[in-house]
């Protein structure tokens, strides 16, 4: 009952018009900050989609070159060790870039052409060009679709290897690995694997 006597009280004391203004703006207010939070609340979902699939293309191409460098480096020990006069050969490979994985995307494009006429009697034309582009992701949405991968470009390779001091396997050992990544001579270093007392 006090609260009802306290709201009777108000009304008397205020008039009626200051309650309703005030209630009006509450109204107002409430209004404008629901449709700002309704305007700005799409575009935080779409950059944080768009930082997502950022950060899934990043994480394949770091995930893809440490894949390749390591086929690499193992394929490449493989055959070196298979070479006459070749003992046990340790290999480095570095590279120039990182692979880099070209994703699928849908790309929209728009074009809107208005005439307008002046008083003058002069046509004005303008045209408006509209492009988005989207990434195309598998259909549960679980991993991009890659068109093409491309492979990083050797910077160098060190070769040590048993045998590597007879320098006809020197030449083998340097002619092979140009052969295989296709670099020339003065990127490609071998040098001769030193025999650890007790191995003999």
């Amino acid at each position: 009952m006090k609260i009802i006597d306290k709201l009777k009280e108000l009304i008397n004391n205020n008039g009626y018009k200051n309650i309703i203004y005030n209630f009006l703006a509450v109204v107002i207010i409430c209004t404008i900050a629901l449709i700002a939070w309704d305007t700005f609340s799409p575009n935080q979902k779409k950059d944080i989609a768009e930082t997502d699939l950022q950060r899934d293309v990043v994480s394949k191409n770091t995930n893809s070159k440490m894949e390749y460098i390591d086929s690499s480096e193992k394929q490449l020990k493989n055959i070196l060790g298979q070479i006459k006069g070749v003992g046990e050969v340790e290999v480095m490979v570095t590279y120039e870039t990182s692979t880099e994985i070209v994703p699928a995307s849908n790309l929209t494009k728009s074009n809107q052409l208005t005439q307008e006429q002046d008083a003058q009697g002069g046509t004005r034309t303008t045209t408006q060009e509209d492009s988005s582009q989207n990434v195309v992701m598998t259909t549960d949405n679980s991993q991009l679709v890659v068109i093409k991968e491309i492979k990083p470009q050797v910077r160098g390779v060190v070769v040590v290897a048993e045998g590597a001091g007879d320098i006809k396997v020197k030449k083998e050992l340097i002619e092979a690995v140009r052969t295989i990544f296709q670099v020339p001579a003065h990127k490609v270093m071998v040098y001769e694997k030193k025999i650890i007392s007790g191995e003999e």
